[in-house]
């Protein structure tokens, strides 16, 4: 036998992907109050229908041949299971945060973030973060022990640990503690969390106080605001149970202050990626405080292109796979106030997880409608603003920014409403001496006094 020639290898098959018929939904509507859990990665991953044509840079990131490589291999990426997620419903306590006072937002445009592309023609590992890279993230505030700090309550609990309320034994100060599970939670989102946390400092930001680390390394503690308002989620929920009604005013601040909060966000290069309602808190005087910043992202001049957050408040562009911006951010504002108002889930709830996420990408958003029958009437304003945050297209949809000059936001913030007062009738928490000044903030996102009660709390009838 000869010499074994070489021969050329043989040229690679066209690279396509693959086209998914669209599914045959029908709509049979639900007044189910709240939505149905997420599905499964393997379902998720057929979301491959896009929403386009769209102009600009709306496009799915799909290198499909790079040097060195004979046959291009697809890779869909997996839904990151947020161990932050899981809001917390706060209760009576006398002990309130305090506030800094908010930066203005940047003029710039649509600055957002670009980490690894989710279709790429090789398959690369996640870049490794270690524990030592976590404790040297939590050394810097590493003022707590497990030994200074009393569990008073449970609060919530998500994926990847516990919240719970807790008093400093030596001063008898009230906060909340998050424990996450270091061996279920991604390094990178742990180190991401603590960083961004711990450098906002905004009216609209939960209050960061420190992080520490278990002797065992098994667990990270980070000590934070106790808000005791709640969560959108839990005062949804209370809202059902007593027969009430989020009035269209209470909801104007409530939007302000998510959207103030959004673009300090975007000013400081960051999109949070999971605005829902157990993501957004309430103090006891009816201030937004937004938290969970495990999945956030930090922003340079382009577009992310990853998936992570809760699919069902996530914008069509996000279940499509394509890039987006702080604009997304915007969807979920506009679903989770819908909801809240609306008592119920803004989507078809009968549907399966896959043909739900199928049907907010391919039909008309959710639109604010009358409720002739409760007698609940919205002004042309407040449906123009949901109409505008629920904007299909990305690139037509408004940044944090420019709706928080919206006619309804302006008209809204030129009215007194006493949020403090409206929290505590959601809560039946005992009036306050008057003495002790509750319902005197700051003018934006909570200014409230006592003579506008009754119109603040005109659809709010405690049923008995």
């Amino acid at each position: 036998m000869g010499p074994r020639i070489q021969r050329p290898a043989s040229p690679a098959a066209p690279f396509a992907l693959p086209e998914i018929a669209p599914l045959n939904i029908r709509n049979k509507g639900s007044n189910a109050a709240s939505p149905p859990q997420n599905g499964s990665p393997a379902q998720l991953s057929a979301l491959a229908t896009p929403l386009g044509p769209y102009p600009g840079s709306m496009t799915p990131t799909t290198p499909l041949h790079t040097p060195g490589s004979s046959r291009p291999k697809l890779k869909l990426g997996n839904i990151a299971l947020n161990p932050f997620g899981g809001g917390y419903a706060g209760g009576p306590n006398n002990q309130n945060g305090s506030a800094s006072p908010a930066p203005s937002a940047d003029g710039s445009g649509d600055v957002t973030i670009m980490p690894a592309p989710t279709i790429s023609p090789q398959s690369r590992p996640p870049p490794v973060v270690s524990m030592e890279s976590l404790r040297r993230t939590v050394q810097e505030f590493d003022t707590w022990t497990d030994e200074m700090l009393e569990e008073t309550a449970r609060l919530g609990e998500g994926a990847g640990g516990a919240v719970y309320k807790v008093r400093d034994k030596r001063t008898g100060f009230i906060m909340a503690r998050k424990t996450i599970t270091t061996m279920e939670a991604p390094m990178k989102q742990l180190i991401r969390e603590i960083k961004i946390i711990s450098s906002t400092k905004h009216v609209n930001i939960i209050e960061f106080y420190g992080a520490y680390i278990s002797p065992s390394s098994s667990e990270v503690k980070v000590v934070m605001e106790f808000c005791e308002g709640g969560s959108l989620e839990s005062i949804g929920k209370q809202m059902r149970q007593i027969g009430g009604r989020v009035s269209e005013k209470v909801a104007g601040r409530l939007a302000e202050g998510i959207l103030q909060g959004l673009a300090y966000l975007h000013a400081q290069k960051t999109i949070h990626r999971d605005i829902k309602p157990p993501n957004v808190l309430l103090t006891r005087e009816g201030i937004v405080r937004l938290c969970d910043f495990g999945v956030s992202g930090e922003l340079v001049n382009s577009n992310a292109g990853t998936f992570t957050g809760t699919s069902l408040y996530m914008a069509p562009e996000r279940l499509s796979g394509l890039n987006y911006s702080i604009r997304s951010d915007v969807w979920s504002t506009g679903i989770t106030l819908l909801e809240l108002v609306q008592n119920r889930f803004p989507f078809p709830t009968d549907l399966a997880d896959i043909e739900l996420m199928m049907h907010i990408t391919q039909n008309e958003p959710p639109e604010l409608e009358d409720e002739e029958d409760e007698e609940i009437i919205y002004s042309p304003e407040m449906k123009e603003f949901i109409k505008l945050a629920l904007t299909r297209d990305p690139n037509q949809r408004p940044i944090p920014k420019d709706l928080l000059e919206h006619a309804w936001i302006r008209n809204v913030m030129s009215h007194d409403v006493n949020m403090a007062a409206w929290i505590r009738k959601v809560w039946a928490w005992r009036k306050p001496d008057r003495k002790s000044g509750e319902g005197i903030s700051r003018p934006g996102s909570s200014r409230s006094e006592e003579a506008s009660m009754e119109s603040s709390m005109a659809r709010l009838s405690v049923g008995s």
